[in-house]
């Protein structure tokens, strides 16, 4: 199988709240030509979907992580956190066993959203 495109659809009953988190506090690149609020991470894109089947906050933050791989989880920790002090974090930057730092944000849905940060060659 050859992939020729990555997209993450995060289905939600308040586009506007995950739109403000993904582009806003993030920092994350819009994509003008959807309808839909679309963000470019990395090659792929993370959709917004306005789902009629969705209420209410995720029951299972950990089952579907986003990770998005910094340069400086430190650093864009700070910058999101400056950005909205009301953004909700599930675990500030920690050092893991493997080496690498890692933070864990809650979207608005309560999704977990990872910025991680490998450990130099």
């Amino acid at each position: 199988m050859e992939v020729r495109e990555l997209t993450i659809m995060v289905g939600t009953d308040q586009p506007e709240a995950m739109t403000r988190f993904y582009g806003d506090a993030l920092g994350l690149a819009r994509v003008a030509k959807f309808r839909d609020p679309v963000f470019v991470a990395s090659g792929g894109f993370i959709r917004i979907l306005d789902h009629s089947a969705i209420t209410g906050p995720t029951l299972e933050p950990a089952r579907m992580q986003i990770n998005l791989f910094v340069d400086d989880v430190s650093a864009e920790y700070e910058r999101v956190i400056s950005a909205d002090p009301n953004i909700r974090v599930h675990r500030e930057p920690e050092r893991e066993s493997w080496g690498g730092l890692v933070t864990t944000l809650l979207d608005p849905d309560g999704n977990f959203v990872q910025l991680l940060e490998l450990v130099a060659e």
